[in-house]
């Protein structure tokens, strides 16, 4: 019990961490992608917004954040599968999972042949003309897989950055900008990069004396090739046997000490089973028992907030995240967040204090929401979302 409170704390940090390098890698797309963009235009207007969007990230302190944010994400985010006690998520949790666990492998992938090689090769500084013509013409396969990587990382980025200020005031007035980017944005990067590609091919045809240039430019690639392979092998392998481990771990977390059994009673005479340290959300989802959690279970939103009736004792003590949340939507005494208060004891008996199908408005006005909506203890009918 003693060590509960350090572990909490390690938690919240972990989470803070994963958020900054995550919106540093977002960052880093987002300059791509408008980069890139800017093929509809010309590759001109390319070649001239390279020194602001792209060349920063070619230095080597801003390499140096790049890879450490890839590094800091990938491992936080295979620690937060490791950790993980239960598999009932939402599906923007199994989306942000699958997608996370692609784009570290083609980020990796993306740094060491985009970033990487003009490291080691220093003379080595082509214009967009010749990097879109050599992959157009000699490797489109990894022309599209970069363009893969790019795409991934937006998706799980922007999803998470969703996610993160949804339940913020603010989104209200942001939303109306961000919304449209995260459609418009990478649907331009793609057509940009299309379009420069046929530019680029229009004028290889017509320059005889560009094809000399790029195959100048894939002569010293091939020089380089080995060399980026075999760090890129190096990693990718390390990358694999990293997520069996947090796989493995997760399995035998959720598998784990089945014999004892936790029970938690819900208002309407419900009973959730489970197994101890779960959350009370995770027993009640894992139960398919209707609860609200629109932040998936972040202890971010407090729609899945409960009223203790018995066995407070039983539960783990309150966190500095949990406590935070409680404080922002004046949680009354004895209440607690489902998603962090976690099941130690035999029982408990709790009330829920929202419906099923509380959305963002609850997340950002609890409160309000709940005096708009009748109050109290209110009985579950509809199946519980996550935040889409």
């Amino acid at each position: 019990m003693s060590a509960l409170p350090l572990s909490q704390r390690m938690r919240s940090l972990q989470r803070r961490l994963r958020l900054l390098a995550g919106l540093v890698l977002l960052v880093f797309v987002t300059m791509h992608l408008v980069n890139a963009a800017l093929g509809l235009m010309s590759i001109e207007a390319m070649e001239q917004a390279k020194p602001f969007l792209q060349l920063p990230w070619r230095t080597m302190p801003g390499l140096v954040l790049l890879s450490a944010a890839a590094l800091v994400h990938g491992v936080l985010g295979l620690m937060a599968i490791a950790g993980r006690r239960s598999l009932a998520l939402s599906r923007t949790d199994w989306l942000q999972i699958v997608l996370g666990l692609f784009a570290t492998p083609l980020l990796i992938n993306h740094i060491l042949f985009a970033q990487v090689f003009s490291l080691i090769d220093a003379g080595f500084k082509p214009d967009f003309g010749l990097v879109l013509a050599a992959y157009w013409h000699f490797a489109p396969a990894n022309a599209l897989l970069q363009v893969l990587a790019v795409v991934v990382v937006w998706v799980h980025g922007a999803v998470g950055l969703y996610t993160w200020l949804v339940l913020k005031p603010i989104w209200r007035r942001l939303g109306l900008i961000l919304t449209p980017l995260f459609f418009i944005l990478p649907v331009a990067a793609l057509l940009g990069f299309v379009q420069g590609g046929k530019d680029a091919m229009a004028r290889l045809a017509a320059e005889p004396e560009w094809q000399a240039a790029i195959a100048a430019s894939m002569a010293r690639f091939g020089h380089a090739e080995a060399e980026i392979g075999a760090i890129r092998n190096t990693t990718l392998l390390a990358y694999v046997a990293l997520v069996l481990l947090a796989c493995g771990v997760m399995v035998r977390r959720v598998l784990g000490n089945r014999q004892q059994v936790v029970s938690v009673h819900y208002d309407g005479d419900l009973l959730g089973q489970g197994r101890p340290g779960l959350s009370l959300l995770e027993i009640s989802l894992s139960s398919g028992i209707p609860h609200a959690h629109v932040c998936g279970g972040r202890g971010r939103c407090g729609t899945c907030l409960v009223a203790v009736d018995e066995g407070t004792a039983n539960l783990s003590p309150i966190g500095a995240d949990e406590r935070a949340t409680l404080a922002r939507i004046k949680a009354g005494a004895g209440q607690r967040l489902a998603c962090q208060a976690r099941l130690l004891g035999e029982s408990v008996s709790i009330s829920r204090l929202h419906p099923a199908y509380a959305d963002v408005t609850a997340a950002r006005d609890p409160a309000g929401w709940v005096a708009a909506s009748a109050g109290g203890a209110i009985s579950q009918t509809l199946p519980s979302q996550a935040v889409p």
